[in-house]
C-alpha cells in the first residue's frame, strides 16, 4: 500500500511536475537551511515572538526530517525517469553529508565525539570509494544512513522533552552506524576472494553484537540499572533482526552461524529478560524460580523453532517468538509495580509454548503495517507513557498490539 503511494508520488513529481532528480537534491539543501537556523535560534525566536521555544524546536524537526525523508525520492526519481547522471552521483552524497553532519553538530554537547569523528571519516572514505567504483551505495551504507537519521530523532526529543536519558539511545545508534559504515567500507576495499570469506563472517559479527547486548543487559541487571538493561535488550533485538537478513542478502549460511544465533538468543531473550525482571523484584527467591521457568520456556521455544520450520506457515512463528517474549518482559520491568513483571514472565512463557497459535514474523509485519496497527501502537504507547509519566514505558504499546495480532494476522489458507 505505502509502496504504491510512494511510486505514484515519484511519478507525479517526475512526469506531471517535470522536476529532475538533481533539482530535488538541490531543493533539499535549500529547504534544510531554514530548518537548521530555526533550531539553532529557537530560544531567540521564542523571546522575540513570545512563543514557547519548544514550538520552534518542533517546527525545525518537521522541516529537517521532511528534507531527510526526501533523500529516497531523488534516487527513486532518477531510476524511474532514467535520469541517472554522473553529476547526480556526486551531488547527492555531498548534499547528504552536509545535511547529516550539520544536523548532528546541533547536538554537539550530547553526541559521542569519538563516534561522530569516526563515522565522519568512514563516511568520507565510503563516498570516495563509491565515486571510484561502478556500484552505488550498498545495503550496509543504506542501513548506516537509517541509523544516523533515527539517532537525530532521539537527540532532538531529548532536548525538547528535557529527557537527557534519550541521548544514550542516540549514541547507541551512532555507534551502530559506525559498525555498519565499517562493514560498508570493508566490502568496498577487500579483494573478491577475501570478500567471500568476509561475507561469511559478517552475519556472525552481527550475532556477536546480539550476544553482547544480552550480556550487557545481564551485567546491568546485576548492578540495578534496569532501564539501561532494557535498552541493551532492545538493541540486541535489532541485531537479531539483522543477522538473518544480512545472511540472506549476502547469500551465505553455515551450521556454526545457526548454532551461534541460537546461543545468542538464549542469552539475550531468555537469560537477560529474566535477570531484569528478577532484579526489579530485588532477587526474591520466588522471582528467581519463575525466571528459571521463563528461561526454560525460551529454550523450548528455540528448540521447536529449529525443528518445525518445514511445518510452520511461511512468514509466521509457531508460538510467540522469543524476542517478542523478551520485549514484553523487559517492558513490564519498567512499570512502577515490580510484581507485574513476574506475572508477565509467566504469561510470556505460556505464549512462547502455545504452538497452535501463529504470530507473524517481525520482518514481515514491519514492511506491511497497516495504518490502524501503526496508530494503535503509537496511541497505546503514548497513553501508557502519559499515565505513568515515564516515556520509557512507551515500549509496551507496540508489543501489546503485536501480542494480540494473531486475531487479524493469520496465515493464508492453502489453496
Amino acid at each position: 500500500m505505502l509502496k504504491k503511494i510512494f511510486v505514484k508520488f515519484v511519478r507525479w513529481i517526475g512526469y506531471d511536475l517535470g522536476i529532475s532528480p538533481n533539482q530535488v537534491t538541490i531543493g533539499r539543501l535549500f529547504c534544510f537551511v531554514p530548518g537548521w537556523f530555526i533550531w539553532f535560534y529557537r530560544n531567540d525566536l521564542a523571546a522575540e515572538l513570545g512563543w514557547p521555544w519548544q514550538v520552534f524546536g518542533v517546527i525545525a524537526i518537521i522541516i529537517v526530517f521532511t528534507v531527510v525523508s526526501f533523500d529516497i525520492v531523488d534516487g527513486a526519481l532518477a531510476r524511474e525517469t532514467g535520469q541517472v547522471s554522473d553529476q547526480g552521483k556526486i551531488l547527492d552524497p555531498i548534499v547528504d553529508k552536509l545535511i547529516t553532519y550539520s544536523t548532528l553538530a546541533l547536538f554537539w554537547h550530547s553526541i559521542s565525539k569519538s563516534g561522530f569523528f569516526v563515522l565522519l571519516a568512514l563516511d568520507l572514505s565510503s563516498t570516495f570509494l563509491r565515486g571510484s567504483q561502478v556500484q552505488g551505495a550498498n545495503q550496509f551504507g543504506k542501513r548506516k544512513a537509517f541509523a544516523q537519521n533515527i539517532s537525530k530523532i532521539f537527540f532532538a526529543i531529548a532536548v525538547i522533552s528535557d529527557l537527557p536519558q534519550l541521548n544514550l539511545a542516540g549514541n547507541v545508534l551512532i555507534w551502530l552506524a559506525v559498525i555498519l559504515a565499517s562493514i560498508s567500507v570493508g566490502v568496498r576495499v577487500l579483494s573478491p576472494k577475501t570478500r567471500g570469506s568476509f561475507r561469511i563472517a559478517i552475519p556472525q559479527l552481527v550475532t556477536l553484537c546480539n550476544l553482547g547486548g544480552g550480556l550487557g543487559a545481564i551485567w546491568l541487571a546485576a548492578h540495578g540499572e534496569i532501564a539501561l538493561g532494557v535498552l541493551c535488550t532492545l538493541v540486541a533485538m535489532l541485531f537479531d533482526l539483522g543477522d538473518g537478513a544480512v545472511a540472506r542478502k549476502l547469500g551465505v549460511s553455515s551450521n556454526f552461524g545457526k548454532q551461534f544465533d541460537t546461543i545468542a538468543d538464549m542469552v539475550s531473550f531468555g537469560m537477560a529478560p529474566a535477570a531484569l525482571a528478577v532484579a526489579a523484584n530485588n532477587w526474591r527467591p520466588l522471582a528467581m524460580l519463575i525466571g528459571v521457568g521463563y528461561f526454560l520456556a525460551t529454550i523450548i521455544r528455540l528448540y521447536d523453532y529449529g525443528r518445525s520450520k518445514d511445518i510452520t506457515p511461511k512468514g509466521f512463528f509457531r508460538g510467540l517468538p522469543s524476542p517478542a517474549g523478551a520485549w514484553l518482559v523487559v517492558a513490564s520491568a519498567l512499570f512502577p509495580w515490580p510484581w507485574l513483571s513476574i506475572f508477565v514472565m509467566i504469561a510470556a512463557a505460556i505464549m512462547m509454548c502455545m504452538f497452535i497459535v501463529n504470530w507473524i514474523h517481525f520482518n514481515q509485519i514491519f514492511s506491511s503495517m497497516r495504518y490502524t496497527e501503526l496508530a494503535a501502537c503509537l496511541g497505546l504507547g503514548l497513553v501508557i507513557a502519559i499515565l505513568l509519566k515515564n516515556p520509557a514505558v512507551f515500549a509496551a504499546g507496540p508489543i501489546l498490539v503485536y501480542i494480540i495480532s494473531p486475531k487479524w494476522r493469520k496465515p493464508a489458507l492453502p489453496k
